[in-house]
């Protein structure tokens, strides 16, 4: 199975990816989620949220969702 990035949606330091993957029954698409922190005064990622960061990961979520309904929409697919 092969991975391409094909869409983000940032939402403050939270980010929903949109995969294109290629596998051998054809091809799907998957979501990650992850939050930018910097740590030691280096930019790293992860994938816990705080309270504060509930609302942005929904918010990024369901753009994302909302892409994969609908990938015509006009969004210019970014690669």
């Amino acid at each position: 199975m092969t991975g391409q990035m094909e869409k983000k949606f940032d939402v403050g330091l939270v980010k929903a990816t949109v995969w294109k993957n290629t596998s051998s029954n054809g091809e799907f698409r998957t979501v990650s989620l992850t939050k930018s922190y910097k740590k030691d005064g280096e930019w790293k990622n992860g994938n816990s949220f705080g309270v504060a960061d509930i609302g942005k990961a929904i918010q990024a979520l369901e753009e994302a969702r909302d892409y994969l309904a609908n990938p015509e929409s006009g969004d210019e697919i970014v690669a």
